[in-house]
């Protein structure tokens, strides 16, 4: 597939066929994640595999948040509606990877940068674990796979977050990946035009 291909005919995927993927397949999807740009060649993305039991066990994780009325204050109705949609992809899919900012960035150059704000440097580390995201949604699509990128579960209380992957890096997506069970037809985008101008 020519990569223009790869990238105008990737769609997410919520549905996924009871296959398991390789160690080899997921080890190519995660070298395409390390691939990616980012701030200063700082590459502050970290990711967990998560399968089997311990993938259950995240679906699961979701669930409960979902039904518990004392995090409601923190979800809502339409977040805890989400999160259960999350859950069953969870679920379904054989394998997630969870994409974490170890913040590697802020800890070598903050010295360099100490009059600059503080949410710049950050915006360049989530710039820097997006692209590395991207690049694992593509190459997943380019070996005839499906995943989808979910940004719900960030929505969770931080602490709790902090509780279950035993971890203070900060969540930045989780993505089931597998089999797509159903192809979904691309979506129309808008015209180019509506998004860019030409100066000079």
């Amino acid at each position: 597939m020519r990569f223009l291909d790869v990238i105008k005919t990737r769609r997410s995927v919520r549905h996924f066929q009871n296959r398991s993927l390789s160690e080899a397949t997921l080890m190519s999807i995660l070298e395409a994640g390390c691939a990616a740009p980012s701030a200063h060649n700082s590459q502050p993305w970290r990711f967990v595999v998560l399968r089997g039991e311990k993938k259950d066990a995240l679906a699961e994780f979701l669930f409960s948040v979902s039904r518990e009325k004392r995090y409601r204050s923190f979800t809502g109705f339409y977040v805890n509606r989400l999160l259960r949609h999350s859950a069953r992809m969870i679920k379904e899919a054989p394998a997630v990877i969870a994409v974490f900012n170890a913040a590697t960035f802020m800890s070598k150059v903050e010295r360099y940068f100490p009059y600059s704000r503080r949410e710049i440097l950050h915006t360049m580390e989530i710039q820097s674990v997006a692209a590395a995201v991207e690049n694992m949604l593509l190459a997943t699509h380019a070996q005839g796979l499906g995943a989808v990128w979910l940004g719900v579960p960030l929505l969770i209380p931080q602490e709790l977050i902090e509780d279950f992957f035993k971890t203070r890096d900060e969540l930045m997506a989780i993505m089931p990946i597998g089999y797509p069970a159903t192809m979904r037809t691309v979506e129309k985008k808008v015209d180019l035009s509506e998004h860019v101008e030409f100066w000079g």
